[in-house]
């Protein structure tokens, strides 16, 4: 049975995660971001459920954020259009809680998938 990580180790590891991920996200597509998190909890050997949440940790904040950034750069007016087609009535608060869950279930899946492997 595994361990549960002290709080320092996790915290180093959604850092970790965090830098990696927009770095990678700067200049690589999208999905590289849940393949950086795969193998980083591949050779740290994390497991499954505790590599699950610090992924969807990163992925979430990641995603989320990159959606507020942008928008706060270049405001336009797509935000709340897109807010208008999910059924948010027009909140971008809730586009952006959206777009971060999608990056936490993306980060979420790859960071236990890569941990599954170390298990094998």
């Amino acid at each position: 049975m595994h361990q549960s990580l002290s709080l320092s180790f996790r915290s180093a590891i959604v850092l970790l995660m965090l830098v990696l991920g927009i770095l990678v996200e700067l200049y690589l597509p999208w999905y590289v971001m849940g393949i950086s998190f795969a193998i980083l909890t591949y050779l740290l050997s994390v497991n499954p459920p505790q590599s699950f949440k610090l992924g969807f940790i990163a992925g979430f904040l990641i995603w989320a954020l990159a959606g507020f950034w942008m928008n706060y750069q270049h405001p336009s007016g797509l935000p709340v259009r897109m807010a208008h087609v999910f059924p948010l009535g027009g909140n971008v608060f809730g586009l952006y809680v959206v777009t971060g869950l999608l990056g936490g279930l993306t980060g979420g899946f790859w960071a236990w998938a890569g941990s599954k492997l170390r298990q094998k």
